[in-house]
């Protein structure tokens, strides 16, 4: 909505895993490799197709998909929509985002940003801004009601980001207290971009068969880049500092889809036929870094050190492709079942080349398969269960491992799920499932090498609930109850837990949104996020705390010189809570303070 998001899960965090790392992106439901990152200058939003409604999707990923949706181009009358943010800190921006009919047939929807940023990998902090431009167009153009062919060209750039610094123990106990201010080297600040291009096609062939068909090409460029690190830090705060620097890194994906789909009706059965091949094709640079040690220090001293000459050496090429050609099949009762199936063919190649080492070559082609059902119990009650394989990216390696940026290998997983959706009220739904996933497990190991430890089995219960349970008052809620194992050779000797880093055994969230009956203009609203006790260590001799984190806020509803206006306003972690914590690899940081963020959004024009 906006600027913010709701919700447990979204596209970086699902069941415990990111399926944007594991590859699972959709365009308007067409396979999409994403490097660069997607602004708001393209898309609308997005959805997420786990559980319940990844049920009868079609080729669905044990990770769940994040299928984004390309800007709106409905509308008869020229349209734009201004937003105007100050905060969190010295964050501030502007953006325009507009839709143009051209002609009947031909829309532009059309944007452009500018935003000086308040984050850090680990949210607003004070101190640490980036300059970010975007911009980007979605044209679409619709001859007649049969065919409908939309375009995405998007241009984003970061400069001058400054870098927090990440710190790791001496020993297997927990981090010396980390100020929550600038503590970052004014000369090292990185520089990023990214860019999508692309087209999608939609066509209706005939009466019972349609094609959908995109191609992207997704870049991600990070001409200068740093790492800061506190190593080897004490109790008493006393730590090593290091920075590494990075010569140019880079990325770049082509992909696309080509999808056949079949819909036929047989009274009160539909049978529905999909024929799909997709592909992609990855190249990356990476390495070649270098690291200077800047000497022992105080963890939270404010000290500048002068600017190493840093000396870069040969980097990593990598390239991989992925081929998948598959067919399914859904069926659907009237309203009473759903029951899916398919299989994919899948063709994975990479090729690593280290420098003054052998090529590294990695191949494999498994046959993937799906069956998934619904069943409509009763109007108020459905159930759902499916089983899917996958042959999914392992991400990349960390800054802080000693194989930095490296890309790890796509692997073959599973999941099975099943659950309940229940209608409380005609406004209020509820939601449980359990799910149980397969996955490789990568971390780093004891030589700081991230790599695949050994399997993770994630098992869980899920629970949400939506909807309006009283007048005026929504509610979106989530919860995760379970568990990350780890099963392998000699775990122990090799000093790897039996629990997955950074995965608790309980998360959840909360958002409430209260619409006041008396003054109809304004709106308060509350978010409670819970994120459980995890291992912070490999080996599961420290356990990080649990976070629990609050922020209130408020909308404004008005008119500005006759247009429709709404005024944000949002206090996030309002109780200042201060905690240390990790994320899915080791390396400690603080969790953002209490910080204020407001926007002004304009919407002028609209549809007829």
């Amino acid at each position: 909505m906006g600027l913010e998001s709701i919700g447990m899960y979204g596209p970086q965090g699902v069941r415990g895993f990111n399926p944007q790392v594991a590859g699972n992106v959709r365009i308007d439901g067409l396979y999409f490799d994403q490097q660069g990152y997607l602004s708001n200058r393209v898309v609308d939003g997005s959805t997420i197709r786990v559980g319940v409604s990844e049920s009868a999707y079609p080729f669905p990923a044990p990770t769940g998909i994040v299928d984004y949706s390309l800007r709106s181009a409905e509308g008869a009358t020229p349209s734009a929509s201004v937003v105007v943010s100050a905060g969190p800190f010295d964050a501030g921006g502007v953006s325009v985002d507009g839709m143009i009919p051209l002609t009947p047939e031909l829309r532009l929807p059309i944007g452009v940003g500018y935003q000086e940023e308040s984050q850090s990998y680990a949210g607003s902090f004070p101190g640490y801004t980036a300059r970010n431009i975007s911009l980007g167009a979605t044209p679409q153009w619709k001859p007649n009601d049969r065919i409908t062919i939309r375009l995405i060209a998007e241009h984003s750039g970061t400069t001058r980001a400054d870098n927090m610094p990440i710190l790791f123990t001496a020993g297997d106990y927990e981090p010396p207290y980390l100020p929550r201010r600038y503590l970052g080297q004014h000369w090292a600040k990185s520089d990023t971009s990214a860019d999508n291009y692309g087209g999608l096609l939609k066509a209706r062939l005939t009466t019972h068969w349609s094609l959908a068909a995109g191609i992207f090409r997704s870049i991600y460029n990070s001409p200068v880049s740093y790492t800061d690190l506190y190593l080897n830090a004490q109790a008493d705060g006393s730590a090593d500092r290091s920075i590494v620097a990075y010569p140019d890194q880079s990325i770049a994906s082509t992909s696309g889809e080509v999808r056949l789909t079949g819909q036929f009706l047989a009274g009160s059965w539909s049978n529905t036929f999909f024929l799909m091949t997709r592909g992609r094709d990855t190249s990356s640079k990476y390495g070649g870094e270098d690291e200077s040690d800047l000497g022992q220090t105080s963890v939270g001293a404010t000290t500048q050190f002068p600017e190493p000459q840093f000396r870069f050496t040969q980097q990593t090429l990598d390239t991989t492709k992925l081929y998948s050609t598959g067919v399914a099949y859904k069926l659907g009762w009237n309203k009473r079942m759903d029951l899916a199936l398919g299989v994919q063919q899948e063709f994975y190649k990479a090729v690593e080349t280290v420098p003054q080492f052998p090529i590294q070559r990695r191949s494999d082609d498994p046959l993937r398969a799906y069956l998934s059902g619904a069943e409509y119990l009763t109007p108020k009650l459905t159930a759902y269960e499916g089983y899917t394989q996958g042959l999914e990216d392992s991400g990349v390696a960390p800054g802080t491992a000693a194989n930095p940026n490296a890309i790890l290998p796509a692997t073959r997983t599973w999941q099975a799920d099943a659950g309940l959706r229940y209608l409380l009220t005609s406004k209020v739904k509820v939601i449980v499932g359990v799910f149980e996933i397969h996955k490789p497990y990568f971390n780093l190991d004891e030589d700081n090498v991230d790599r695949q430890l050994g399997t993770q089995r994630a098992q869980g219960v899920e629970v949400s609930l939506s909807g309006e349970p009283l007048p005026h008052l929504h509610i979106t809620a989530g919860v995760l109850l379970g568990s990350v194992s780890i099963s392998g050779f000699d775990l122990a000797a090799q000093g790897i837990g039996r629990d997955a880093f950074g995965q608790p055994r309980s998360q959840g969230s909360m958002n409430a949104n209260y619409s006041i009956p008396f003054w109809p203009a304004v709106s308060v609203d509350a978010t409670f996020q819970h994120y459980g006790a995890a291992p912070a260590s490999v080996n599961d001799a420290v356990i990080g705390p649990a976070i629990d984190t609050a922020s209130v806020g408020a909308r404004y509803r008005l008119a500005v010189m006759g247009a429709s206006a709404t005024l944000r306003v949002l206090v996030q972690n309002v109780t200042n809570k201060y905690v240390e914590a990790t994320g899915f690899t080791p390396g400690w940081f603080a969790v953002p303070p209490r910080s204020i963020f407001a926007y002004l959004t304009v919407d002028v024009g609209g549809r007829r």
